[in-house]
């Protein structure tokens, strides 16, 4: 079960669909953070629109109430970075003071991240990818703040913080309603058209249109739906976060080439989350890919080398849930003014702050407010289409297979991974 979901200390509110025709100023597709971040700031700058959001399960179903809980100034391609980093710190903050005025309930901390190397290949990786606003931690350094085994090294980013988003979605979500936006839930939209949007039952007539939809885009060759499964212990003893480390509630990740992170809640569990789950032919999203157990046992496993002391504790948790991966991995948010549909996401795992800051641009872009933001590099960026199957079924595995071999390799090597270099090069076009 998604230990987000379990730990809300409330039953969450359930909402009525969409049952009759109705007119709208703005008509946003999605209730995750994308949308519901749109709709706060159009709210801000405009009160007096009417905003409707149109869900397809219940708020917090997708990737904005299962992921890692990192919020951080992480971006998934280096394209246009530079410009674009300081807006995403400036996403995590304004994020934290929406939390501790709003919803203290999210345990925002801003304590950054952890980079950990395990061999030599690792630490060798992390010492050339410092950057000023990063420092470089010894072991010993490393070990007063995580006392993982066989760590050499490691990496200190600040610019990151943790959140319980199943939680946060859910207020903010409360939030929206409390300032005038509608939500209905079960509602999935079936088509759009300019100015109009339906679903099986009823339509909005709206002069915007927004696609919040990220992952659950109807085109296949947008993007490539790829898993990310998580494991949750059980609250774990101060005598235990004592030996682990992680006082100030620091996220965490190992300089693997795999995609893995982690967090200490809010309430004292590890939550630890990975990739190596298989794409599925045709970009299908299918429901068992969130409970693969190889992927989860696999995760545990991991923890377990990091953490010994936690081969006696308890996993409670198991869940999972996709992510969109554009072809060149870089994000979008694009405002056609003519036909009055906006649309963002291509987050690649990174949606947490990436979506504030999507749902912010949108919402200047829709109403034509000067701001800085609406001329970073990913407004209206044109991602390159996915190549056709079954070139992308060989393709998307392949790398998923080849990630993992370059990890074992330099675990063997002890070297930078050749297989890893000849990868990148062919996944970031």
């Amino acid at each position: 079960m998604n230990l987000w979901d379990d730990t809300l200390f409330y039953n969450p509110k359930e909402r009525a669909s969409l049952a009759h025709d109705i007119d709208a100023d703005v008509v946003v597709i999605g209730g995750g953070f994308t949308g519901l971040w749109s709709a706060y700031y159009l709210k801000s700058l405009d009160s007096t629109l009417r905003i409707v959001i149109l869900e397809g399960e219940r708020i917090g179903f997708g990737a904005s109430g299962r992921n890692g809980g990192w919020c951080s100034a992480l971006y998934p391609t280096s394209a246009g970075y530079a410009d674009i980093r300081p807006h995403l710190i400036e996403s995590i903050d304004e994020i934290g003071s929406f939390a501790r005025e709003h919803a203290p309930e999210v345990g925002f901390v801003k304590s950054g991240t952890i980079t950990i190397a395990r061999n030599r290949a690792q630490l060798a990786r992390i010492q050339g990818a410092t950057e000023p606003h990063q420092t470089y931690l010894s072991k010993g350094a490393l070990l007063g703040r995580i006392g993982v085994k066989g760590a050499l090294g490691g990496l200190y980013t600040p610019d990151c913080a943790v959140i319980h988003p199943g939680r946060l979605v859910r207020a903010l979500a409360q939030y929206v309603e409390n300032s005038g936006v509608t939500i209905y839930e079960k509602s999935r939209v079936e088509t759009i058209e300019p100015s109009l949007v339906k679903t099986k039952t009823a339509s909005v007539r709206a002069n915007s249109i927004i696609k919040a939809t990220e992952v659950f885009s109807q085109n296949p060759r947008s993007h490539a739906p790829i898993y990310s499964l998580m494991v949750a212990t059980e609250p774990l003893s101060e005598e235990i976060w004592n030996e682990i480390g992680l006082a100030h509630r620091e996220t965490f990740s190992e300089a693997l080439h795999l995609v893995n992170y982690g967090q200490r809640t809010i309430d004292n569990r590890l939550a630890v989350g990975g990739r190596g789950a298989r794409y599925l032919f045709g970009s299908k999203l299918r429901a068992k890919r969130e409970m693969e157990y190889r992927v989860h046992q696999e995760i545990i496993e991991l923890v377990h080398k990091w953490f010994p002391a936690l081969k006696r504790a308890k996993f409670t948790h198991r869940w999972g849930g996709a992510v969109s991966i554009p072809r060149d991995w870089h994000p979008y948010i694009n405002w056609d003014r003519t036909s009055g549909i906006a649309r963002a996401g291509g987050y690649s795992g990174d949606g947490v702050t990436l979506s504030h800051l999507a749902g912010k641009t949108l919402a200047h872009l829709i109403l034509e407010k000067e701001h800085p933001i609406t001329a970073l590099p990913h407004v209206n960026w044109r991602n390159p289409l996915w190549e056709p199957e079954p070139l992308r079924w060989l393709g998307v595995n392949g790398s998923v297979l080849a990630t993992d071999l370059a990890d074992r390799e330099e675990d063997f090597t002890r070297r930078p991974s050749l297989i890893a270099k000849t990868l990148n090069s062919f996944i970031r076009v």
